[in-house]
């Protein structure tokens, strides 16, 4: 054993004196050394092979050829239903008009604005029922005004002796248009306020939450203090199924509303001291924020997945009821009549106050005609909650009597009581969020181009590169399902819900391509982490193997001189 360490050290020059017993010439050295540095020139190519990261071409010449410079278009059908038929040049005029109104309408954009362009074309006849295509039934030799169906029409009042029914047409459609694009740009969802009129809403919070696939409502029936009180309960099931599955149902297209329910006793006292006066118990606005006692109630989500809403019906203890909320802090100020309140992007509290002569100790099952007068509050904090506006096609204008002729000065708009939201408002959503989930997917994809640029040894696998793909090819047919080659063929129509779902498709897969785990684990996997892994292991058989290279070399030289040093002598 000590003879092969000896040899060892002969063969890497760090014997003091060599052993002609032990390495007689120095070919043997130079035999060992070329066996190692060849070991060395084959092992790095295999090492580099299989340590290198795998980086799948990504389509960034697709991805960065969208800008918010680009005004995305956004098109509406209006379908002129009149009795005797308009002429065709009427509808063309009407189109023209309608364009030049919208234009005038529109504010210029800023910088750094994602742009959205509305426009609408004119037809003949009666809407499909698509979303996107509107019916406008014209009524002559009445009352001026608007009336707004549930459904995707409306009806346009006009006198008998109007003469100017393409301008009037023309000034409905624009308003209608114009309006959504101004709410649109005017709203939290496509970035930051844009126009003058949005001044007076920048103060405003954003109540609405961003679109999600699916949103778990969680109802809880809160009962303060049941022991000295009444024990209450509610027919949830037949409430929900009898006032708010309607509702449920009609946004199935857009998101997935799962409902659960909850009832909490001995909820306890909210963190404030509400206000007594004659025998009734009072709580102010600056109150409301403070309400909701989150450390003893539990109102955990049952799916941590799903963006929560939370609508608790809220049962003082008998001692206090009743409970109002006023409008406001000022003295003398009125009770609300619904005694209820919403909290932005959270949910909504209504207070439950029990009839008069309950008795403590009484046991109180709400039913559902009890209920329904709680659940229609719920639906209306729900609207607002996702997004829902009440002023949608047209909002009602302040009276002018110079243009008591004008339609637009009589607007009346049809409540959708069985369902709850209209075809005017569902579209109007369905366009909002599609826009949201559009823009979503393109600066998603635009900064994992950034990231995968800025960090080489990000591992981007095939699996990253197909939902980029997908995600793509979901933009491109947006624009196709919204704009087709051949818009008079009623099978090519222009078509909302399903820009949506392509939208939404773009926005899903987009973001698990950038929240792709085997990307996330490389963020945190430098090039430092590298060299202090390898270093130890490489840099101790270097340095021999390199000082037995230099000797080798300064012993080839010495060699030649020291034989020409013979011959001279000799």
């Amino acid at each position: 054993m000590s003879q092969l360490a000896e040899r060892f050290r002969a063969l890497i020059g760090r014997g003091p004196k060599q052993n002609k017993h032990v390495i007689s010439t120095h070919s043997e050295r130079k035999v060992v050394v070329c066996s190692i540095l060849a070991i060395l020139l084959l092992g790095l190519p295999l090492w580099w092979t299989t340590t290198r990261v795998y980086r799948a071409d990504l389509p960034t010449a697709d991805i960065n050829r969208y800008s918010p410079n680009d005004a995305f278009g956004v098109p509406f059908s209006f379908y002129i239903d009149h009795d005797p038929r308009l002429p065709h040049s009427a509808i063309a005029s009407i189109e023209k008009q309608a364009e030049s109104l919208i234009e005038k309408e529109r504010e210029p954009y800023r910088a750094g604005e994602w742009r959205v362009r509305y426009s609408a074309t004119v037809r003949q006849g009666k809407a499909p029922d698509v979303p996107g295509h509107y019916t406008l039934r014209v009524r002559t030799g009445a009352a001026p005004g608007i009336e707004v169906d549930t459904g995707r029409s409306l009806t346009v009042s006009l006198p008998k002796k109007k003469q100017h029914i393409e301008r009037d047409l023309a000034r409905v459609i624009s308003a209608i248009v114009a309006k959504e694009e101004r709410t649109v740009r005017n709203s939290h969802m496509l970035g930051q306020k844009t126009t003058s009129r949005a001044t007076a809403e920048s103060t405003k919070p954003q109540t609405a939450l961003k679109y999600s696939p699916e949103f778990s409502i969680t109802m809880t029936l809160l009962n303060e203090h049941p022991i000295g009180g009444a024990s209450v309960d509610w027919d949830i099931e037949g409430s929900v199924s009898a006032f708010m599955q309607s509702f449920v149902d009609a946004l199935r297209p857009l998101t997935k509303l799962t409902v659960t329910s909850q009832v909490l006793h001995h909820a306890g006292p909210p963190p404030v001291t509400p206000l007594v006066h004659d025998n009734k118990t009072y709580l102010t606005p600056d109150m409301l924020a403070h309400f909701v006692n989150s450390p003893s109630w539990n109102l955990a989500s049952v799916d941590p997945t799903s963006p929560m809403i939370n609508f608790i019906l809220y049962v003082p203890t008998l001692s206090t009821q009743p409970v109002h909320i006023l409008e406001s802090q000022t003295k003398g100020s009125k009770a609300l009549g619904t005694d209820a309140f919403s909290i932005s992007q959270w949910g909504g509290i209504a207070i439950a106050n029990l009839p008069v002569g309950t008795k403590p100790g009484a046991k109180v099952v709400l039913s559902p005609d009890q209920m329904q007068k709680y659940m229609g509050i719920f639906i209306a904090q729900l609207r607002a909650l996702i997004g829902i506006r009440n002023d949608t096609p047209l909002e009602p204008r302040k009276l002018n009597k110079k243009q008591a002729d004008d339609p637009l000065q009589h607007i009346t708009v049809r409540q959708a009581v069985d369902t709850g939201v209209s075809d005017w408002e569902l579209d109007a959503l369905m366009r909002q969020w599609m826009l949201y989930t559009r823009q979503t997917a393109i600066t998603t994809l635009q900064s994992l181009v950034r990231l995968t640029d800025s960090l080489q040894n990000m591992v981007v696998m095939d699996e990253i590169k197909t939902q980029v793909d997908s995600s793509l090819l979901a933009l491109t047919r947006i624009e196709q399902s919204l704009n087709p080659e051949h818009p008079a063929d009623n099978s090519q129509l222009s078509n909302h819900l399903k820009a949506f779902s392509l939208a939404a498709m773009a926005s899903v897969k987009a973001e698990g391509a950038f929240f792709d785990p085997s990307m996330v684990s490389m963020l945190y996997f430098p090039d430092q982490h590298k060299y202090a892994i390898y270093l130890p292991f490489f840099l101790p058989v270097a340095i021999p193997l390199l000082s037995a290279v230099k000797k080798i070399f300064a012993e080839s030289k010495r060699k030649p001189a020291s034989a020409t040093s013979t011959k001279k002598s000799s």
